[in-house]
């Protein structure tokens, strides 16, 4: 154990940096690079947001390097967590194979710049272990602190997006909130794409599952407060419709149930809660009508005839290039099975080295690249195979340890061990929560709020 307080302020400058900088692209750093004749001009040319970006890129770097100083200064590096040193070896791992990935398939998707951008989220990810090795190590810091950074970040990144999203659906959706269009001129922030409704919906089940805890262990009048916050947060799951989220809150509800001393009172509260949410978040959606009556009034004035505004309330999962099995499948995953099966062909022609980081955004989605104006991709949406995907047997085999070394943390949510604490409650919850994702999500692979969130959680459940 070390002391030092300008440790314990330099670890929360990084740790908030390193959330600052989620939503960035390597390219916004990498961009001035683009003129090799002329850096110096390029830097000049970048305009505010671009300089904003830039530097939230370039975050990443600075506090690898510095967090990486303090580890080789202070010799923190031996005696931690099992499960650090697993995420360590995963991304170690990915940075071996996406430097041997250059001379694969990958070569006919990117240039030398590009490349260079594969490697942004294995740094951010190593930088995310450093300060929890440092914070693990420092006497006088309460490791909760980068716990509550994040939920900090998480209420703050719910409340402005969530905000753009139902300000758009009340003005422009006719469909579900699910359905917007992505490519909508209010669908960015800096230049960039605002999280998707799954990702948003994720986070708002996290805070749900920590607002509900603590509302176990508060006064009446927080109760009312707490009460407030879990119908509204649970009403926006329902409005938005995401599959997981949805799954995700009847399982988590089903776990705060078991883990009950009363039973009757814990199931009277989830039964009016999911009566109000229903209510609101039906309420929100049939509500649109009156925001969008001046486009019917402007309208039927101009048509001289009454026109209906005819909304939709629920998601609906279409492909009508589709039909029989092949659409119940893609109703069930909603393309997942088929980006699956075209991954396990590409998975057999190289099994040991993978295809590095980021690779299933290009190999899986050719056609798409080659023909389409706008650039959707889709990842593989499955941790495991990206693992393999991205890392060869070796980086699936170890993630499959590292799962594996942490179960226990999973199993006491249903045994009713050890979580007699409101902290070691949150932090099972929220592993067990992402460890569904990465079924169908990347998740934890990848650097992002999820991987944040992970490693808050898990020094959340350990002693200290």
């Amino acid at each position: 154990m070390i002391i030092g307080k300008k440790l314990n302020y330099i670890l929360l400058a990084m740790f908030f940096g390193l959330w600052s900088s989620l939503g960035s692209d390597p390219y916004d750093f990498l961009i001035i690079f683009e003129n090799k004749n002329d850096i110096y001009f390029s830097i000049l040319n970048l305009d505010y947001i671009e300089i904003i970006n830039f530097f939230r890129a370039f975050l990443p770097i600075i506090i690898f390097i510095t967090s990486l100083g303090i580890i080789l200064r202070y010799n923190l590096f031996t005696k931690q967590k099992k499960f650090i040193y697993l995420l360590l070896i995963i991304q170690v791992i990915q940075l071996v194979t996406t430097y041997l990935s250059k001379d694969t398939l990958m070569l006919n998707y990117e240039d030398t710049i590009n490349h260079i951008g594969r490697y942004h989220w294995i740094i951010s990810a190593i930088s995310t272990i450093f300060i929890f090795m440092i914070a693990n190590k420092l006497r006088s810091f309460d490791i909760k602190l980068l716990f509550n950074i994040s939920v900090f970040f998480l209420v703050v990144i719910i409340f402005y997006f969530t905000s753009k999203i139902l300000i758009d659906f009340y003005l422009l959706a006719k469909k579900s909130v699910y359905h917007l269009d992505v490519f909508r001129e209010s669908a960015f922030f800096l230049d960039h794409q605002i999280p998707r409704i799954t990702g948003l919906s994720r986070s708002i089940l996290i805070i749900y599952i920590i607002t509900f805890i603590f509302n176990e262990n508060t006064q009446h009048f927080f109760k009312k407060i707490n009460f407030l916050l879990l119908l509204i947060l649970g009403g926006l799951i329902f409005l938005f419709q995401s599959k997981f989220a949805v799954i995700g809150y009847f399982v988590i509800n089903f776990i705060f149930f078991i883990n009950s001393k009363n039973k009757i009172n814990i199931l009277k509260l989830l039964f009016v809660l999911f009566l109000f949410q229903i209510l609101l978040a039906y309420s929100l959606s049939y509500s649109r009508i009156f925001f969008q009556e001046g486009e019917k009034k402007l309208t039927s004035t101009n048509q001289n005839s009454e026109k209906t505004i005819e909304l939709e309330h629920f998601r609906k999962i279409e492909d009508n290039t589709k039909d029989g099995i092949d659409l119940y499948k893609y109703k069930i995953s909603s393309g997942r099975f088929e980006l699956w099966a075209k991954s396990i062909n590409l998975i057999l022609e190289r099994p040991f080295l993978g295809y590095g980081s980021m690779s299933d955004r290009f190999l899986l989605n050719k056609n798409r690249l080659s023909k389409s104006s706008i650039k959707i991709v889709n990842p593989i949406s499955n941790a495991f195979l990206y693992a393999l995907f991205s890392g060869g047997i070796i980086s699936l085999l170890v993630f499959i340890y590292f799962w594996q070394n942490i179960r226990n943390k999973i199993f006491n949510l249903f045994l009713d061990i050890e979580l007699n604490k409101t902290y070691n409650f949150i932090g099972s919850s929220i592993i067990f929560i992402i460890g569904l994702r990465c079924f169908v999500e990347n998740s934890i692979m990848l650097f992002g709020i999820d991987y944040l969130l992970l490693l808050s959680a898990l020094y959340l459940t350990e002693k200290r």
